[in-house]
């Protein structure tokens, strides 16, 4: 079903090179604009570009752009100080925030306190079973619990092949997409590499009974899982049978 939607400014989307008519100012002298680390235009303030105008490259890429600008614009718009970008710009789950939003967010530590508070699993300034992986994105293989998984072949994408006769002025996709089965059938090969998708394995084969589902009026996403510390005996039972490598043992690896 076709609609016709009202527009102000259409910018077609074609080619190798920005078309800066009527913003002349912005250009660079490769025909795109410059961005600093917000996306904000160097030396133009409150002037923010994302995508291809900057770098032509893939769609996630400018996908990024567009969400780190719509980030700093709002940080911008309420006169907030806007943040260093980490080295890796990506997205993380944060657990802190996420109790934060259901009222759960732990107590402050206090740091007057001298007894020895290792392997607390009582104390409410302690966050248990949770890891912030925003420091080491990759999961190795060598982490994973692969018996967990079945082999499923990977769904491999055609490519259109072009030639010398037809080269020129071609602007068709050369890699053809999934369809919407496919996708949902590459998508189920996804072993969410460090996370926990509460297969429970740690809870049936810890042989101590250390390990417990958290209850239903203390959980959050991210948190499913708690260990009883006072009946946890280090043997790593749990982290050898997660399959997606979520568990690291504190104690007793060394």
């Amino acid at each position: 079903e076709e609609t016709t939607v009202e527009a102000d400014l259409i910018v077609s989307a074609i080619g190798q090179l920005g078309d800066l008519e009527g913003v002349e100012e912005y250009g660079n002298e490769r025909g795109f604009i410059d961005a600093d680390k917000f996306y904000q235009v160097p030396g133009k303030e409150g002037h923010f570009v994302a995508g291809d105008i900057i770098r032509p490259h893939l769609l996630t890429t400018a996908i990024g752009h567009g969400s780190i600008a719509a980030e700093t614009i709002h940080e911008y718009i309420n006169q907030e100080k806007m943040d260093k970008r980490p080295k890796v710009d990506k997205h993380h789950f944060d657990l802190l925030e996420n109790l934060d939003q259901v009222g759960r967010l732990p107590s402050n530590y206090d740091d007057t306190k001298t007894d020895d508070l290792r392997g607390t699993d009582t104390l409410g300034f302690a966050v248990h079973n949770y890891d912030d992986r925003s420091e080491h994105e990759i999961v190795a293989s060598s982490e994973l619990f692969l018996g967990h998984f079945e082999h499923e072949d990977r769904v491999a994408r055609n490519h259109k092949l072009v030639n010398v006769d037809n080269v020129l002025g071609n602007f068709d996709e050369r890699l053809i997409g999934y369809t919407a089965e496919e996708a949902q059938q590459e998508a189920g090969r996804c072993m969410s590499c460090g996370l926990c998708f509460e297969c429970d394995n740690c809870v049936m084969y810890c042989p101590q009974d250390a390990v417990f589902k958290v209850k239903k009026d203390e959980s959050t996403l991210g948190r499913y899982v708690d260990t009883d510390y006072d009946k946890c005996i280090g043997c790593h039972i749990c982290a050898d049978v997660c399959p997606t490598g979520y568990i690291q043992m504190g104690l007793g690896s060394d």
